[in-house]
């Protein structure tokens, strides 16, 4: 067994003294953190913006092509309407309740646009 070694105490008087260093915090750096979080927050937001907008005017769009299609429709309807009303086998048998008939016998005017007077294609045989 070995006896313990008494302490050595130092020669004269020296004392022992503890000097402070530089303070060193182990703190996390949290700047680059919460730039990150601010990017982030900001990018989501901005996507979520940008994608309201395209929504928007895609129904914007789909209100204007349903409009133009029944716009179409009504014109396709209008055009038959037309078509109907402009046929001869209809207009006849109207003309004809008026008391309106065909002419037997026709003749063409010839007008002259320089002068005042109105000279018909029967005359202009005759001479």
């Amino acid at each position: 067994m070995t006896a313990a070694r008494p302490l050595r105490q130092p020669a004269g008087r020296q004392s022992l003294r503890v000097l402070r260093g530089r303070q060193t915090r182990l703190r996390p750096a949290l700047a680059p953190w919460m730039m990150m979080v601010i990017i982030g927050v900001a990018a989501f937001l901005g996507l979520g913006f940008a994608r309201t907008s395209l929504d928007k005017s895609a129904f914007e769009l789909d209100r204007l092509n349903r409009a133009i299609a029944e716009q179409e429709a009504m014109n396709e309807q209008l055009r038959l309407e037309i078509a109907r009303m402009e046929n001869p086998a209809r207009i006849a048998p109207l003309a004809e309740e008026l008391g309106l008939v065909v002419p037997q016998n026709t003749r063409q005017l010839l007008v002259d646009l320089g002068g005042p007077s109105v000279v018909s294609n029967d005359d202009a045989l005759r001479q």
